[in-house]
């Protein structure tokens, strides 16, 4: 099994310049993980994602105190219902239909609660994972990514691209947007087939 590679995928400015990684280990999968991140960069700057995180840090919950009780959650409580099915998260599942048939997508707000999420993840705070930690500090148009790993929610092996959300008058992230692509499916469907290794 291949190891875990943790790499921050950084993009030239303008925005819509290709990424350049700090670091990579596969030349091969280099200019498919530049375009994956660029999509989700593209994603994040949807009105739908922005307004929900808008609408999420004018008001947040206590994300420790819903973190206690969502291991309790099942399908028809109001606190899971409210981010299973938020507009954000029919678009993000949308989102990866088009380009990952499967996989998993994440809106996180400025204090690391869930926003929005494709399902319930293992744990709703997730103000002390990497995928945040390494997001929220970046500025636009930057993406951190985790490559191949074992996803605890999904059970599927993900190629996962945290990018951080920044509302046009914002001059800080506002909050994050995750992206899970199943490994396998983005191997055999080429997504981003146009580019060239």
């Amino acid at each position: 099994m291949k190891h875990v590679l943790c790499v921050l995928l950084m993009v030239l400015m303008p925005p819509l310049s290709a990424p350049l990684f700090a670091q990579m280990d596969s030349l091969e999968i280099q200019p498919r993980l530049e375009c994956l991140g660029q999509r989700v960069i593209e994603f994040s700057r949807d009105p739908v994602i922005i307004a929900g995180v808008n609408n999420y840090n004018t008001s947040p919950p206590d994300p420790h105190r819903l973190d206690t009780l969502w291991p309790t959650l099942k399908p028809g409580d109001i606190y899971l219902d409210a981010i299973i099915n938020h507009p954000s998260a029919q678009a993000m599942r949308d989102w990866i239909k088009r380009i990952s048939i499967q996989g998993e997508g994440l809106l996180i707000g400025r204090n690391g609660g869930l926003v929005a999420a494709t399902e319930k993840t293992t744990d709703f705070w997730q103000g002390d994972e990497a995928q945040y930690l390494q997001a929220i500090g970046l500025p636009e148009g930057k993406v951190y990514v985790q490559s191949e790993m074992l996803d605890e929610s999904t059970h599927l092996m993900l190629i996962k691209i945290s990018a951080p959300i920044y509302n046009p008058r914002s001059t800080r992230a506002i909050g994050v947007l995750v992206i899970g692509f199943d490994q396998f499916v983005i191997d055999f469907s080429e997504p981003c087939k146009n580019v060239q290794p």
